[in-house]
């Protein structure tokens, strides 16, 4: 008796239950690929936002220490600005001959800017996977001069 050629019932089975198990591996890679992009066009979004807030603070207004909050992009993105004095990571120890420098008696130069410690929290996503980029920088003021006017 002659052998028939053709696949038999259970290598055709087999044959696409590997094809299906392959196909949902690469549809899971696919998705993984796409949440990913996602991710990185939001967190570049919040980035823009930040830096547009970040560019305004102590231009409009004098800076002062406080805590503001906000939205961007109609409550998709909440912004909380936090802004301290800071402490200048440089002070100067010039002094005048026999004279103790300013600092060390708790007073400042004449003219000597203030320094600030901006803070931005920048938040987006549901509340079960809450996404948050921070932003932090140091802003100087300078005394208005004598006379009130700048």
């Amino acid at each position: 008796m002659r052998r028939q050629r053709g696949f038999t019932l259970l290598e055709i089975i087999l044959a696409f239950a590997l094809m299906s198990v392959g196909l949902g591996i690469l549809v899971a890679i696919l998705s993984g690929g796409l949440a990913q992009v996602r991710t990185a066009g939001d967190a570049t979004e919040a980035t823009l936002h930040a830096q547009s807030l970040l560019e305004q603070v102590g231009v409009l207004e004098p800076i002062e220490p406080g805590r503001e909050q906000g939205e961007f992009d109609r409550g998709r993105y909440r912004w909380d600005l936090e802004i301290t004095e800071a402490e200048d990571p440089a002070p100067r120890t010039e002094s005048a001959e026999g004279f103790a420098p300013l600092e060390t008696v708790g007073l400042q130069p004449a003219g000597a800017p203030v320094l600030y410690r901006v803070q931005l929290d920048v938040s987006w996503g549901e509340d079960d996977v809450p996404r948050t980029l921070r932003f932090s920088t140091l802003r100087a003021r300078y005394p208005s001069p004598p006379g009130g006017s700048p």
